[in-house]
């Protein structure tokens, strides 16, 4: 089980440096430590996990001799911590004759996305929108040993002012409707609350109100109201890396703007990110601790959708079929020219910039895909993520970070994942080669362990559904 009690090591392994040589214990043995907090890597390292719980940290020289009958050889491997993915929508949802989600998961196709998940490192995943009764499940599932997969934390179905009652979504169009919906959902047990884009301020307010009273967290995609109104409001995270409000662009420019994906353009054509209101907004953002997974990956595959890279994807073969079927009935720029596609290419720096000046400002930013939007595929498209991450500028220590310890204690789990640190959950990918040199490097897996369970990687040659 997760959620280990940290007084629990003690008992195990009693202080660090005693450097137990047990025989219960699973050794690591002459790796480089990549630790997730940001600090440069350590070579010729000995890893010890004992009963789930990375036990001890040594290194080769204090250990001595390597230990005997050890059922992995990782001698000059890289071990880091698992990665976690803070915007995976893993109870997947088919769509109807309409084009809209159902409500029902498609349960193989989520169970086949979960483990693909861990074959990609992806150790926990925060699951945004959901119907709350089957993310509830699954995350229960997963967590008693049913089902393989990332440990989960959900959020129920996303409230949004616009008729929305299908899918992952519910419609709350008045302040009691938006109060009684929280308390529903906290009811069924979720870990978050999400609001969606078209709820007003006074409807945020009373779902982050509504919310904290029954000890929960509130996830906002948000346009309406604005990340600084938001900010003031309470909301503790954001998804997606652009705001995309009219109030953020000059008064000269918002005539006829609507949001779609054509206007997004102008907005990152007229913004000016280094103008007082995007400036006040970060301070806002920063001041208050509210986290943003800028999900660039979610944004690169419309603004470049016509590229083979995502067209003719051989990685696409690690999404289910399900999956695959719903982005050939359609994606958010159908109806884009091929000029369209060329002014995507051209405004695209800009949404690494606005994400280089949100990093500058001190939000605490964590790395989410947003699967399974279109082209957006299971596992490869977080380590994608981590590439455009450095693309903004990033260096790639920070990424590194930014994909494991920033995200747990987004998620307030700190204590427990995050680092490859004694006394925390042994969760850990091992590593042919060096990502601190190269972030392609994150997929060349050895290993996941999970919970100091080894996890084989033999699942990569799993029949797709």
């Amino acid at each position: 089980m997760k959620r280990l009690a940290l007084t629990l090591f003690v008992l195990i392994a009693g202080c660090a440096g005693n450097v137990p040589q047990c025989d219960d214990c699973l050794i690591l043995y002459d790796v480089t430590l990549i630790d997730g907090l940001g600090n440069e890597p350590v070579e010729h390292q000995v890893v010890i996990i004992r009963e789930g719980l990375i036990a001890d940290i040594a290194s080769v020289q204090e250990y001595g001799i390597p230990p005997e009958n050890q059922p992995l050889d990782v001698v000059g491997s890289y071990v880091m911590p698992g990665l976690i993915d803070m915007h995976a929508h893993v109870t997947i949802l088919p769509m109807d004759e309409g084009g809209r989600l159902v409500s029902e998961i498609d349960h193989a196709a989520a169970e086949h996305v979960l483990a693909t998940l861990l074959d990609f490192g992806i150790t926990t995943i925060r699951n945004p929108a959901a119907p709350a009764t089957d993310g509830v499940e699954l995350r229960d599932a997963v967590a008693t040993g049913k089902i393989a997969g990332p440990e989960i934390l959900t959020a129920g179905e996303a409230l949004d002012r616009a008729s929305a009652h299908f899918g992952p979504f519910v419609t709350t169009p008045t302040i009691e409707a938006v109060r009684a919906e929280v308390e529903r959902q906290a009811s069924q047990g979720i870990d978050y609350i999400k609001v969606y884009s078209s709820l007003s301020p006074d409807l945020i307010r009373a779902a982050v109100e509504e919310a904290h009273a029954q000890g929960l967290e509130v996830i906002g995609h948000l346009q309406r109201t604005t990340w600084t109104e938001a900010a003031r409001l309470g909301i503790d995270h954001i998804t997606h890396g652009v705001p995309w409000s009219v109030e953020y662009m000059p008064e000269d420019a918002r005539q006829g703007y609507r949001g779609t994906f054509k206007d997004r353009m102008t907005w990152l054509e007229q913004v000016d990110f280094g103008g007082p209101a995007i400036q006040e907004m970060i301070r806002v953002m920063a001041d208050s601790g509210v986290t943003v997974d800028p999900t660039l990956i979610a944004f690169r595959t419309k603004f470049f959708g016509d590229d083979p890279h995502y067209l003719t994807n051989p990685d696409s073969v690690y999404a289910p079929q399900l999956i695959r079927d719903i982005w050939q009935r359609g994606t958010f720029t159908d109806d884009w020219t091929l000029e369209d596609y060329t002014r995507g290419r051209r405004v695209w720096l800009r949404v690494l910039e606005l994400t280089r000046t949100l990093y500058d400002g001190g939000i605490l930013l964590t790395a989410g895909s947003d699967l399974p939007n279109p082209w957006v595929i299971p596992g490869a498209s977080l380590h994608e993520e981590l590439q455009l991450l450095h693309d903004a500028g990033i260096p790639n220590l920070d990424v590194l970070r930014i994909a494991t310890y920033n995200g747990a204690v987004s998620l307030g789990l700190e204590d427990r994942i995050g680092s490859v640190s004694v006394g925390k959950e042994a969760d850990l990918v091992v590593l042919r080669a060096d990502p601190t040199v190269d972030l392609a490097n994150t997929r060349e897996i050895e290993w996941v362990i999970v919970n100091g369970v080894i996890h084989s990687r033999a699942r990569w040659a799993r029949q797709v559904l």
